[in-house]
C-alpha cells in the first residue's frame, strides 16, 4: 500500500514556457538518491485524486527536494503543477522510488537488462545523455557531484527541440564558465548558435561526443522511449558493456 506524505511548496523556478522546477519540503523525509523519483498526488474538492511520477532534480538538502515538471498535452497533473501551484501550497507525495538509475551507483542485484547494471565503483567517469525533460534526474547527479564529489568526471550530451526548451540554462552556463562540465548540445527543430543545423543526432555524432569505451564510463540515458532505446543499441553496437548502461524511459502521462 502506498504511503503518502504532505509536502509544502517552498520554491519554484520557470525553466521554459512549459516547464518548471518545484522545491518541496517534506517533514520527516528520509532523503533521496540522485536518479530517483517521487509520485505527486493532487486531490480535487470533490474527492477525485490522481497522481503522476516526477524525477527529482535536486536531492542535496535531505527533507527538501526539487522536481522538474514539463506540461504535457491533455495532462491531468502537469498543467496545474507548471502554471497554478503556488509557494506555500501543499501536495501529497510518495517515495523516493527507484534504485536502478541512481548515482553514485549501488549494487542492487537488479536484472541484467539495459539500464539495470550493478556497480559500486563511484570513481569511474560518468556519461550522461538527456533527451528533453529527461535532463531532470541527470541534473540531480550533476548537482550532487558539485557538492559531494567534485573530483568525479562527468560529461553531458543534451538533446532538445530548441535552445529555448533547455532546462537549467543559467546553471549550465555557470558550470561551463567554471570549466566544471562539458555539455554537447543537439537541437532537433531550431538550431543553436553553433554551426550544426537542427536535426536528430546521428550515430556518428553520438559516437564522437560521448566518453570512449576505453575510459570505462558508467552511462545514464534518460528521455523518450524511442530516443534512449536507439542510443542504447548504438552503445551496445560500439562495445559498451550492458552492465554499464542505465536507462530511464520517460512516458507521457
Amino acid at each position: 500500500m502506498t504511503t503518502w506524505q504532505v509536502a509544502t511548496v517552498v520554491g519554484a523556478v520557470r525553466e521554459t514556457d512549459t516547464a518548471r522546477s518545484i522545491w518541496l519540503h517534506i517533514p520527516g523525509f528520509p532523503g533521496a538518491r540522485a536518479g530517483q523519483h517521487i509520485d505527486i498526488k493532487l486531490t480535487a474538492p470533490d474527492g477525485y485524486s490522481t497522481s503522476r511520477s516526477y524525477s527529482l532534480s535536486d536531492v542535496r538538502e535531505g527533507d527538501t527536494v526539487a522536481v522538474g515538471v514539463e506540461e504535457l498535452d491533455d495532462g491531468e497533473v502537469s498543467p496545474f503543477l507548471v502554471h497554478d501551484l503556488e509557494i506555500g501550497e501543499q501536495v501529497e507525495i510518495a517515495g523516493p522510488i527507484g534504485m536502478q538509475f541512481v548515482w553514485p551507483p549501488l549494487d542492487t542485484g537488479a536484472d541484467k537488462d539495459i539500464g539495470a547494471g550493478a556497480h559500486t565503483d563511484s570513481s569511474r567517469p560518468v556519461q550522461l545523455v538527456a533527451g528533453g525533460s529527461g535532463i531532470t534526474p541527470l541534473m540531480a547527479m550533476i548537482r550532487l557531484r558539485e557538492t559531494t564529489r567534485p573530483e568525479a568526471t562527468m560529461r553531458l550530451l543534451y538533446s532538445a527541440r530548441s535552445p529555448e526548451q533547455v532546462f537549467f540554462r543559467d546553471e549550465f552556463a555557470a558550470l561551463a564558465a567554471a570549466d566544471r562540465l562539458r555539455v554537447d548540445w543537439f537541437f532537433t527543430r531550431t538550431a543553436g548558435s553553433g554551426p550544426r543545423p537542427a536535426g536528430r543526432i546521428t550515430r556518428e555524432e553520438f559516437a564522437a561526443a560521448i566518453l570512449p569505451v576505453a575510459s570505462r564510463p558508467l552511462l545514464y540515458l534518460c528521455g523518450s522511449t524511442e530516443y534512449v532505446d536507439t542510443l542504447g543499441e548504438w552503445l551496445l553496437d560500439a562495445g559498451y558493456p550492458i552492465d554499464d548502461i542505465r536507462i530511464e524511459r520517460f512516458l507521457a502521462a
